[in-house]
């Protein structure tokens, strides 16, 4: 059953500043008030597409809706005591799809670091989610395409507007 899991104040935190951040990158008071509305209302409609597919495919147990609005799951939560920050540095070992086919556009079998990036430098999507595990832990994420790539893309690797499914190990955390 897909759930609504209460949070800790830090990752309430995380979310109300990439809120904020989608209305700064807007312009103008008018402007920013219509992509703020085109942003929740893309991501809204990201997330309700996933979580059907999520329930026709029979994949929502333990899956749970974070305000963001992506969607994941915690497939083992890590040591309990190491979580990463935005200022820190994540080692992960990741698998990237394209939802709904499934199919791999990146993966990384051995740990990497994205040459020392810290999480802020990370899409969306996974600055949200990291943070829910600790050092050890394995989450999956059914992130919208506006808290990935949005309407970029990576070309010749992930199509703009894709939902993406990232099935990432946080390795380790690097100050």
């Amino acid at each position: 059953m897909l759930l609504i899991k209460g949070l800790r104040f830090r990752h309430v935190l995380i979310t109300l500043c990439l809120v904020a951040l989608a209305g700064a990158m807007a312009g103008c008071a008018k402007e920013s008030l219509e992509s703020q509305s085109r942003f929740a209302d893309d991501v809204s409609r990201d997330m309700e597409t996933v979580r059907m597919w999520l329930i026709q495919h029979k994949k929502d147990s333990g899956t749970v809706l974070h305000p963001s609005g992506i969607i994941y799951k915690i497939i083992d939560e890590g040591d309990h005591k190491d979580t990463i920050d935005l200022e820190e540095i994540p080692v992960v070992t990741f698998t990237r799809r394209l939802f709904p086919t499934e199919q791999i556009v990146e993966a990384a079998p051995l740990p990497t670091s994205f040459d020392n990036r810290k999480l802020k430098d990370h899409i969306p999507g996974w600055r949200i989610g990291l943070p829910l595990i600790s050092k050890g832990g394995r989450i999956l994420m059914y992130i919208p395409a506006r808290l990935a790539f949005a309407n970029i893309g990576i070309p010749g690797r992930i199509p703009p507007n894709s939902i993406l499914i990232c099935d990432v190990t946080l390795i380790d955390i690097r100050k």
